[in-house]
């Protein structure tokens, strides 16, 4: 497998552990197929799956999950805190390894045609598959979220790019479409002071005095009553993890905020712990092959990797 195309899809369902498992057991028993990572998140009732393969692995995994998710979640019943529209929230194909943005482009486009044949419901295209410049970004489809989107289908700028222009109140909608690679992490605050999270979570948006490629969503954590902002970095490159660490520390202090623990969502590209150890130990012109398992698996794939 010369290109690696990752798939990342979001499920709105965090809570109940036996479920994930055995959905996690049937994806990892698809031929070629394999499986990255299961990140199970209870205060947001979601779980991230991370899978890869070859592109009909891909496509029969990704058609088995929204089988077994559509069948399971109900949306009329479903509580979380985080923004979403659908039992399968969201289904991003992410280019890794030797791969294009377009070659992602086009898988996405195509599995997005099968989901809404085969299953009837409604699919947007956003990100890099988008066909309107409004769903780009990925909030502005999700404004409204599931409780509002009965309504917001109505409006012709809000129509489906496939599948059906009705709202199923059971299973909701789905987006579907290409993106770079992302960082999503959590952090608790440790404060009671809903206010003050609130400004802080507002100003680290873009858009609002926040760093470029940064969207914040604010949470409460259920065991200690304490709010968790939820950041996502879309392109760490020019906006690194440090950066943004560092500007939520500065924030928070001005409130006499502290940060307590922060919890990584999802796979991490391996390039963003180093360049925030870079940052942190105060290392200049660090060489990455100079990292052990890096130079081991470098040379490992140039003796043994057979490309087709």
């Amino acid at each position: 497998m010369s290109k690696i195309i990752a798939v990342i899809p979001n499920i709105c369902e965090g809570r109940d552990r036996k479920f994930i498992d055995e959905l996690a057991a049937q994806l990892n028993s698809v031929p070629n197929l394999m499986m990255l990572d299961v990140s199970m998140d209870h205060l947001r009732n979601r779980t991230v799956f991370g899978f890869t393969g070859p592109r009909d692995a891909i496509f029969e995994g990704g058609l088995h999950l929204y089988e077994v998710a559509l069948a399971r979640i109900d949306m009329r019943r479903h509580q979380g805190a985080y923004p979403r529209i659908g039992s399968v929230d969201v289904f991003p194909f992410v280019p890794l390894k030797d791969a294009t943005i377009a070659e992602a482009v086009q898988m996405s486009v195509e599995f997005a045609e099968l989901v809404a044949a085969r299953f009837k419901i409604p699919v947007y295209l956003f990100s890099e598959s988008a066909r309107y410049p409004a769903r780009r970004d990925i909030d502005n489809i999700r404004e409204g979220e599931y409780e509002g989107f009965a309504e917001k289908i109505k409006e012709p700028r809000w129509r489906p790019d496939f599948g059906p222009e009705t709202f199923p109140a059971d299973t909701g909608a789905t987006i579907i479409g290409a993106r770079h690679p992302l960082i999503s992490f959590s952090v608790l605050l440790l404060t009671t002071d809903l206010e003050a999270a609130r400004a802080v979570c507002q100003i680290m948006q873009w858009g609002h005095g926040g760093l470029p490629h940064v969207k914040a969503h604010l949470g409460c954590d259920e065991a200690t009553q304490h709010p968790v902002i939820t950041v996502s970095i879309h392109n760490f490159r020019e906006t690194p993890m440090y950066r943004v660490i560092e500007m939520l520390r500065m924030e928070c202090r001005r409130y006499g905020i502290s940060l307590g623990p922060v919890e990584m969502i999802g796979l991490i590209p391996e390039v963003a712990f180093v360049e925030s150890a870079e940052y942190y130990m105060g290392i200049r012109g660090f060489d990455h092959e100079k990292l052990l398992e890096r130079n081991i698996q470098k040379h490992l794939d140039e003796k043994f990797l057979f490309t087709d």
